[in-house]
C-alpha cells in the first residue's frame, strides 16, 4: 500500500530544560504518535542513488528487505558532499560544512594544512546531536566503524598526527577503509572524547551476545563495504561487497535475543546519491534544496506493522531526508527535536516506524 504524507501536530511543551538549550525544539504532537522503542540501529551506506540500487541483481539481500519491510520511496540526502550529511543526520544540521575534511579544521587552517585546505567554517561544532540527547536523558549510544584504526602509542587527538577515530584516512590516503568523514561524532565537542563509544564493528557481535546493544547505534561501513569504493576493494562489484555487509548485519541483529525483546528497528540508508544530479532542482525535499539526491532507506521493525502483522511491506512515497529521520528516531525515544530536524515542513516517518493509534 501506498501512505501519503501525514501532516504534522501543533507544537508541544516539551521541557524548560531542553527548550533553554539553543537548537533543540519541542516534540510535535505528531511525533508522539510514535511508539517508544528500546533500540533504533541506522547502517549507513554511501553514494548510490535510489535508481542504481533498487533492481539492481547485484543487490538481493538490499532488495529482498525493501520488498518484504518498510521502504521509503521519496527519501533525500540533505546536501554533497559525504561529511555534511552525517552531521545532519545526528544533529539536524550540517552547520555550513560543505567538503570532506578533517574534523579538526578551521578557516585559519585552511591555507596551512593539506586536510583543511578550502574550509570556510569551523568543523568542530559546539551544539547537541542525538548522543548528546540520549546521555543527558540516560539512554546510550554507540558508534561501531568497520576498519576504524586502533590507538597506537599516545593517544593524539588532532592535527595530521591525530590517530584512532580521528585519523583522517586509515590505512592509507590511497586506501581509505575508514575515513573520519563518515564518523560524525569526533565533529561534536561533546562526543569526540567519547572513545569507549567510537568502536570497531566486531564488536557488534560482542554487545548483542551480552544484551549490552546501545538504544542508539550507527554502524559504518568502510568504503568498500558501503558502496563508496577506495583503493584495495578488488575487482568485486561494490554493490554486491555492500549487500553482503547488509546481510550479514542484518542477520546478526536479527537473529539475536536482543532483537526480539521490545520495539526495535533497522534503518537501512545511503548519505547522499552518485552525484548524478548535483546542483540540480527537485533532489532535496523538507527544507533542504537543491538537497543530496534520491537515495533508498529501508525500515526493519520487529513489531511489525500497525496491523500486528510483523514483517508486511509498507511503501511509504512520502517526502523525507535525514533530519526526518532523525526527527523520528528522537520521537521514538522521546526527546525533542534538533535544529532543522524541528522545522514545520519536516515529517516524522510514522508510516515506517508505526503508531500508537
Amino acid at each position: 500500500m501506498t501512505i501519503k504524507r501525514l501532516a504534522i501536530g501543533a507544537v508541544a511543551v516539551a521541557g524548560v530544560a531542553w527548550m533553554a538549550t539553543p537548537g533543540v525544539g519541542s516534540a510535535s504532537v505528531g511525533d508522539s504518535a510514535i511508539p517508544r522503542y528500546q533500540h533504533v540501529v541506522e547502517i549507513m551506506m554511501e553514494n548510490q542513488s535510489y535508481g542504481t540500487i533498487i533492481g539492481n541483481p547485484l543487490a538481493p539481500t538490499i532488495n529482498a528487505l525493501a520488498n518484504q519491510y518498510g521502504l521509503a520511496t521519496n527519501y533525500y540526502g540533505v546536501t554533497h558532499p559525504s561529511e555534511p550529511n552525517y552531521l545532519a543526520s545526528v544533529a539536524g544540521s550540517y552547520f555550513g560544512v560543505q567538503d570532506d575534511n578533517q574534523f579538526y579544521c578551521t578557516p585559519a587552517l585552511a591555507p596551512t594544512d593539506p586536510q583543511c585546505a578550502g574550509t570556510t567554517v569551523n568543523h568542530t561544532v559546539n551544539a547537541q546531536s542525538i548522543a548528546d540527547q540520549l546521555t543527558a536523558a540516560g539512554k546510550t549510544w554507540k558508534g561501531y566503524f568497520q576498519s576504524l584504526p586502533a590507538v597506537v602509542g599516545p593517544l593524539v587527538s588532532s592535527g595530521p598526527g591525530a590517530n584512532g577515530p580521528y585519523t583522517f584516512k586509515s590505512p592509507s590516503p590511497a586506501n581509505a577503509l575508514y575515513a573520519s568523514k563518515h564518523n560524525p561524532f569526533v565533529n561534536f565537542t561533546g562526543t569526540q572524547g567519547a572513545l569507549a563509544n567510537m568502536v570497531p564493528d566486531t564488536q557488534l557481535a560482542t554487545d548483542l551476545a551480552s544484551g549490552n546493544l546501545a538504544n542508539y547505534s550507527l554502524i559504518v561501513p568502510n568504503q568498500c563495504n558501503d558502496m563508496h569504493g577506495t583503493g584495495g576493494c578488488g575487482i568485486t562489484s561494490l554493490f554486491s561487497l555492500g549487500d553482503a555487509y547488509v546481510a550479514a548485519t542484518v542477520n546478526l541483529i536479527m537473529s539475536s535475543h536482543v532483537w526480539k525483546q521490545g520495539d526495535n528497528a533497522i534503518v537501512i540508508t545511503w548519505d547522499e546519491d552518485d552525484f548524478s544530479d548535483q546542483g540540480q532542482l527537485g533532489t532535496g525535499c523538507c527544507g533542504a534544496n537543491p538537497g543530496g539526491g534520491h537515495v533508498v532507506t529501508i525500515v526493519i521493525r520487529n513489531h511489525g506493522s500497525d496491523d500486528g502483522s510483523n514483517g508486511t511491506h509498507i511503501v511509504d512515497d512520502t517526502a523525507y531526508n535525514h533530519y526526518s529521520l532523525l526527527r523520528t528516531i528522537e520521537a521514538a525515544f522521546r526527546l525533542p527535536c534538533l535544529a532543522h530536524a524541528c522545522d514545520s515542513g519536516v515529517p516524522t516517518m510514522t508510516p515506517l516506524f508505526g503508531s500508537l493509534n
